[in-house]
């Protein structure tokens, strides 16, 4: 069991060979399909980006004028 901040605990969950299998193939036949509707300024867990091209980005994207740049992880949104 793995504490929480809240106090709580959750199972660590560790996948199997079978799982990993499983998601990797999923991967590899949804990712060409979902892909293209993302936006081009998404950077987050996509094929041939890094978090240092995310960073370039942001800093061009600031020294062309603009005066926000905000960075969103969803897997911490919630809606209360």
């Amino acid at each position: 069991m793995i504490p929480k901040p809240d106090g709580s605990q959750r199972e660590l969950g560790i996948p199997t060979v079978l799982d990993r299998l499983i998601q990797q193939a999923l991967l590899q036949v949804l990712q060409p399909l979902i892909d293209p509707t993302f936006s081009e300024h998404s950077h987050g867990f996509r094929p041939g980006r890094r978090a240092h091209d995310a960073v370039k980005a942001a800093r061009e994207y600031v020294q062309s004028g603009k005066r926000v740049v905000v960075d969103v992880d969803l897997s911490k949104f919630s809606t209360g």
